[in-house]
């Protein structure tokens, strides 16, 4: 029989009830210090490539930041998931990724316009953030305590290294899923509600347009139990914001140069 799925919303508390469907986002306001922080880079000396390498080990990539949030209350989330385990420096922080109306977004000094002018697109609610810390070997102990942090209804963060340190650029085959056919503005909440049945997805990949920041059709979930794969595979009548889904296996593990599964099996692709 088919399971009709309608989305947006997630959680990370299980077992219980399933949520609510999260609102629908609208035009999001500016968050002021964003928008500084892809402006005043510019302005501070530039590293050199030693210092630069020795910053990256030290950086905290966290996504799904809400597109409101500010420097000050990522700042506070962050103190208050770690609390005695980390009482170290936590600065500076940066945001990227922040999504702007597909006007804005043919140039660099475009986008940094259309982020003056906080031409924020439609839809969008989230995006990334860099966080360095006092050292390399504080990176992991950051990252376990972010990672599935819940923050509002539809924002659970994941964090990550950044370059050599970052662990997430491969998900595990036997615990993921590939979804295809997605519309241009999914969120992750839609993805672990739409999943939310099979399991509970521990972290999500949207790919991503690297200017529009719209997704370009194609995600990766990992479930927290391998079990979950199966069920996932099971379910019927998938759709994100009315549009049909389709949900396979990842086959190898190695994805090709544009994120996509190498083999995808149509026997087992869902709509």
């Amino acid at each position: 029989a088919y399971q009709s799925v309608s989305l947006r919303y997630s959680t990370m508390i299980r077992p219980g009830k399933k949520p609510k469907r999260p609102k629908s986002q609208g035009k999001a306001k500016a968050p002021e210090e964003a928008v500084e922080g892809e402006a005043a880079t510019s302005k501070k000396r530039k590293l050199d490539e030693a210092e630069s390498k020795e910053r990256e080990k030290r950086t905290v990539f966290i996504g799904n930041v809400p597109l409101k949030w500010t420097e000050k209350q990522l700042r506070s989330a962050m103190r208050k998931a770690l609390g005695t385990t980390y009482d170290g420096s936590l600065k500076p922080i940066w945001f990227r990724s922040i999504p702007v109306e597909s006007k804005w977004s043919s140039s660099n000094k475009m986008r940094k316009a259309g982020l003056i002018l906080k031409a924020f697109a439609d839809g969008s609610d989230s995006k990334n953030a860099y966080v360095v810390v006092n050292s390399p070997e504080d990176v992991p102990v950051i990252v376990k305590a972010i990672t599935n942090l819940e923050v509002d209804a539809e924002h659970i963060l994941r964090a990550d290294g950044v370059g050599e340190s970052a662990v997430l650029k491969k998900f595990d085959r036997k615990r993921s899923v590939f979804l295809g056919s997605l519309p241009r503005r999914v969120t992750e909440s839609d993805i672990r509600w739409v999943l939310w049945d099979a399991g509970e997805v521990d972290a999500v990949r949207i790919v991503r347009d690297k200017n529009t920041q719209d997704c370009k059709g194609f995600a990766f979930a990992r479930f927290k139990e391998r079990k979950s794969v199966k069920a996932a595979l099971n379910l019927w009548d998938l759709r994100i914001h009315g549009k049909y889904i389709r949900v396979t296996k990842v086959e190898d593990e190695e994805a090709g140069t544009d994120g996509r599964p190498k083999k995808l099996k149509p026997e087992v692709e869902k709509r």
